[in-house]
């Protein structure tokens, strides 16, 4: 069975009295409400129903995303357009998604990361000032980090800036400070074996 909060993410995840895992979904509606209804105005917008996914999924949930249609049987448009822009950012994003789980590295400051078996997935909200840190991995353990919509290498950043941290490696985003998904760039960090 699993435990399925309704319009609310747990903070760390479900667990049992004895601090193991429990299967989880979250149960969230678009705008405030289960059903169709012509007054509610109040959309979340796709950037957020994307990062509430990735929160999901990065605590060891699953969402469930409630679509209601009108009286006639149609999807009203706020909800058309949320789920195509979900569904080109996991077009491009989704093996981050699907067969992830927990990271079991807490949440970095820029994001969230999800894994699945040797790969780790950093889902980048924010760039940040010079390289990127990679928390919770070492150099050695890294085969290689590449943009997961992309497929770009991305190189491990060797820059004196970073020398104090020998413990995290850094990425090196090169110099835009604008990161290629407003919303969330995933880098795709694959682990030695």
């Amino acid at each position: 069975d699993f435990v399925t909060p309704e319009q609310m993410i747990p903070p760390e995840g479900i667990q049992d009295v004895n601090g193991r895992d429990l299967l989880w979904e979250a149960c969230v509606t678009m705008n405030g409400n289960w059903g169709y209804h012509a007054t509610d105005r109040f959309w979340k917008p796709a950037p957020m129903l994307i990062k509430k996914l990735v929160e999901c999924v990065s605590k060891g949930g699953n969402l469930i995303l409630n679509v209601g249609p009108n009286a006639k049987g149609e999807i009203p448009k706020e909800s058309l357009e949320r789920l195509a822009a979900i569904g080109a950012w996991m077009k491009e994003n989704g093996a981050s998604i699907y067969g992830c789980g927990k990271a079991g590295i807490p949440k970095p400051d820029m994001g969230r990361i999800t894994r699945n078996g040797n790969k780790l997935y950093y889902h980048l909200f924010e760039n940040t000032i010079g390289p990127m840190p990679l928390p919770g991995i070492r150099k050695e353990e890294v085969d290689h980090i590449r943009y997961l919509a992309s497929g770009a290498e991305v190189p491990i950043s060797t820059s004196w800036v970073h020398s104090d941290y020998p413990d995290i490696v850094f990425a090196n985003l090169g110099p835009d400070p604008v990161l290629p998904d407003e919303v969330d760039t995933v880098l795709e960090v694959t682990l030695k074996e």
